[in-house]
């Protein structure tokens, strides 16, 4: 084996443009499946962190009013383990902001501020100020803060359909990436939020976050078969959102079809130069089975020749696919930021170059099997002729 490989790398050195070629070839091909690889989990991660990153993955409502012993039906779900993420109740109600000459419509959603952080991570998106701390505190969203021309400590006197009306205190501002809801959102208290309604202690909704949001219609059905209430609806969000959903799978079809394109267009360019350097290298192969060097080892030659031009390339391809993500991130951006976050998955990237080096040695399987056959009688006495 060891003769084998001493062999094959001298072929590889002797022929050193060709050799640049397959390399080259391979790894800009190894280069562009692995980047279309995480190109896509960006597209996908950045899509969901846009339309739900700021949403719940199941809600439970009660669709006659407040759900009562909320309590119970929170530990429960959480009971269901590891798919839980986080369980949230809420207390939400239309309210308007009273100023001097209008009212400004607004969403209030009464939270229990460690448990929405969880769903919401409204730490990381509060970007001025602080969380709430005080039950009359409040957290406003961007887009009400530049409507209203609000500032940290600004009093917010809140009034319902039915005329309640409560003072919040502005504590900070969250931006969660979705002007809809930075227009009409405002974090209070659980408990500030429900006396207002005047729910006692009922909730509206329960929020659920999944672990894995496409596991979002298996945690509903297993909320569901938990809680074993016929007056509590359930939604989740696949199924609110059905063509996001179709659009995610059509592109990971897509996707893998390409890169599979890509990785076959490599493998038959080896096959294809490899199979010329057979031919090349008949007398020295013919010469080296009339020494002796049997018909495995001298067909292996072929075998570790595509094995190292696979590592070789995948290395190189590796390396070009990390600068094209730097560039793509650093140019590629809208209001300063990545259009598409693409992160290094270092699991994928293992994968593909397993895979990747895996076809670059087995697309030599014809040259190596041509070479096996390869008589010594045949190629020295073709050159005596």
């Amino acid at each position: 084996m060891f003769a084998s490989f001493k062999i094959a790398w001298r072929f590889l050195k002797d022929s050193k443009a060709q050799t640049l070629i397959i390399v080259l070839g391979i790894a800009i091909g190894v280069s562009v499946q692995i980047f279309l690889g995480l190109l896509s989990k960006g597209v996908e991660t950045t899509l969901l962190d846009k339309i739900i990153g700021s949403s719940p993955h199941v809600t439970v409502y009660f669709s006659k009013g407040g759900i009562e012993r909320w309590q119970d039906k929170k530990e429960k779900i959480k009971a269901l383990g590891s798919d839980v993420k986080a369980v949230v109740p809420v207390a939400e109600h239309q309210v308007f902001i009273k100023l001097k000459d209008m009212n400004e419509p607004a969403r209030l959603r009464g939270v229990i501020s460690e448990e929405a952080n969880l769903l919401y991570k409204l730490k990381d998106k509060v970007y001025e100020g602080r969380m709430m701390k005080d039950g009359r505190d409040a957290l406003v969203g961007r887009e009400l803060k530049e409507r209203l021309d609000l500032k940290l400590g600004d009093k917010l006197n809140i009034v319902t359909i039915d005329k309640k009306s409560v003072e919040l205190t502005v504590s900070g501002f969250y931006d969660l990436g979705s002007a809809g809801l930075n227009r009409y959102w405002i974090f209070t208290d659980l408990k500030t939020s429900q006396d207002l309604i005047g729910f006692g202690d009922k909730v509206t909704s329960i929020e659920v976050s999944a672990v894995n949001p496409y596991n979002a219609d298996t945690l509903e059905k297993n909320i569901e078969e938990k809680l074993k209430d016929k007056n509590l609806k359930l939604e989740n969000w696949k199924s609110q959102n059905k063509l996001l959903v179709s659009g995610i799978i059509g592109q990971r079809v897509c996707t893998i079809i390409i890169q599979i394109f890509v990785l076959l267009a490599a493998v038959l360019s080896i096959i294809s130069i490899l199979g010329i350097t057979v031919t090349q290298k008949y007398k020295q192969i013919g010469i080296l089975k009339a020494m002796g060097i049997e018909d495995g080892s001298a067909a292996s030659i072929f075998l570790i020749q595509a094995f190292i031009l696979g590592v070789i390339a995948t290395l190189l391809g590796v390396g070009l696919n990390i600068m094209y993500i730097k560039a793509f991130n650093r140019y590629i951006t809208s209001e300063g930021k990545p259009l598409v976050d693409i992160v290094i998955d270092n699991r994928f990237i293992i994968i593909s170059c397993i895979i990747d080096i895996t076809a670059s040695t087995l697309a030599a399987f014809f040259p190596a099997a041509k070479s096996y056959r390869l008589s010594p009688v045949e190629v020295i006495g073709g050159q005596n002729a």
